[in-house]
């Protein structure tokens, strides 16, 4: 039922529009890629499901596939519809210092199949749909989906030039299988388990066609069925020809300044992802949304591919810890670490521009400082000290900068639970005197 009032209509669907594009936001980004790598054959990137594009040399300046990349993992990325069925996977025992198999459902929701979860000696897997009840061969691990489509963005650890060459092996060992004799390759079909796949657009129309798609596809998750409903008036899941299809002008604009709004929101919250540690660094939030959709929302605008904190916690700062913009002309800085990252796998000290979000450019090709960074200088009490500036200093330890502002990323692999649980924190970036 729909208000008579124009009063009403306009609230109503401004409302609506409003909540569904908090709720649907990292699904339409995710579809958007999707469909990019896995659908539209006129893409450049495209790569088709369930097969893996590899990158096979560790991110620089001139990375473009996603910002703020880091450069102590090789990257690859596959798609996964299950909509005809379980996939076979198969993980190749290595030993790498580290790697995950990071797995986003349609939704952004992460879960991963790494040393953490599995261990190193890899496995073979099979991934089966919501809902499916056959049996699982001989030999394969049960991997239950939380939807359909799937996104696997693959990690893998490398600094040396022997560990990308051992990356790159890991790389071409994991492979994806279809059980199916007639996989879903070509998302092309039109029934009612597989809808003609929408092109991606901009503005509240094809938000919403996409959205559609994607629930029609997907479904939705477990205690989400109420809230979804409530957006047929949109013409989402609707079986009723008249929902989404003659609305008025006032509610045409209603759903327009909805999908507005929400759009700032998750603009202006972009800010309030991470928590202040109280010197400059803010602790970064992960994928564990729950039903906290305008977190999701803002974390997968910000970048897709969050990871849970258990497998990578980081910290972000923009300044230093009397809160003034870092800034490689106007000074040199020193990170003075009392104890070392507490983790199982790596940490590393990344910097980046602050104009561009990508890597800087620097004489040495260094854009960070890591446990493993050849010529690290290390105390004998554990303590080390990183050198932050533009002008040249001969040091291991020296993280080159702009001249101009940057930021600083330290991440730190496979987590100990100190760090976790919060007892260790990055200290203040320090300016120093000249």
């Amino acid at each position: 039922m729909l208000p008579d009032t124009q009063e009403g209509r306009d609230r109503l669907f401004a409302n609506l529009m409003f909540d569904a594009t908090i709720f649907g936001t990292s699904a339409v980004l995710q579809y958007e890629q999707m469909y990019r790598q896995a659908i539209d054959r006129s893409s450049d990137n495209y790569t088709g499901f369930f097969k893996f594009s590899h990158e096979r040399d560790l991110a620089g300046p001139d990375y473009a596939t996603f910002r703020v990349p880091n450069t102590d993992t090789l990257y690859s990325t596959a798609w996964i519809d299950l909509t005809a069925g379980p996939v076979r996977l198969h993980i190749p025992p290595t030993e790498l210092q580290y790697f995950t198999l990071n797995i986003f459902d349609i939704f952004g929701n992460p879960e991963n199949l790494s040393n953490r979860t599995i261990g190193f000696s890899g496995g073979n897997f099979l991934m089966v749909p919501p809902g499916w009840t056959g049996t699982v061969p001989e030999g394969l691990t049960l991997w239950r989906a939380s939807t359909p489509h799937l996104w696997i963005l693959m990690r893998v650890f490398a600094q040396s030039a022997d560990e990308v060459a051992s990356a790159r092996k890991f790389q071409d060992g994991v492979a994806i299988e279809p059980l199916s004799a007639t996989p879903n390759t070509t998302m092309q079909s039109d029934t009612p388990d597989r809808p003609v796949p929408p092109k991606p657009g901009k503005g509240p129309r094809q938000f919403l066609e996409v959205l559609d798609y994607v629930l029609r596809s997907n479904g939705c998750q477990p205690g989400e069925a109420a809230l979804v409903s409530t957006f047929r008036p949109l013409g989402i899941l609707s079986d009723s020809s008249s929902d989404g299809k003659h609305r008025d002008a006032v509610s045409v604009e209603a759903i327009e300044r909805g999908f507005k709004d929400a759009q700032t929101l998750i603009e202006n919250s972009k800010s309030d992802l991470g928590v202040p540690t109280g010197a400059g660094w803010v602790k970064v939030e992960k994928g564990n949304y729950g039903f906290n959709y305008l977190r999701r929302a803002v974390t997968n605008t910000a970048g897709l591919g969050a990871n849970v904190r258990e497998e990578n916690a980081s910290y972000t700062t923009f300044v230093d810890g009397s809160g003034e913009t870092l800034d490689g002309s106007a000074h040199a800085y020193r990170l003075h670490l009392p104890t070392q990252p507490p983790v199982d796998a790596f940490w590393s000290v990344t910097l980046y521009d602050a104009r561009t979000f990508a890597l800087s450019p620097n004489p040495l090709g260094r854009y960070l400082i890591s446990d493993r960074t050849s010529g690290l200088k290390v105390r004998k009490d554990g303590s080390l000290d990183i050198r932050i500036q533009h002008q040249p200093f001969e040091d291991g330890n020296w993280l080159p900068a702009p001249r101009g502002p940057f930021f600083i990323v330290l991440r730190a692999y496979s987590p100990k639970p100190e760090m976790l649980a919060g007892e260790w924190l990055p200290p203040a970036i320090e300016p120093l005197k000249p």
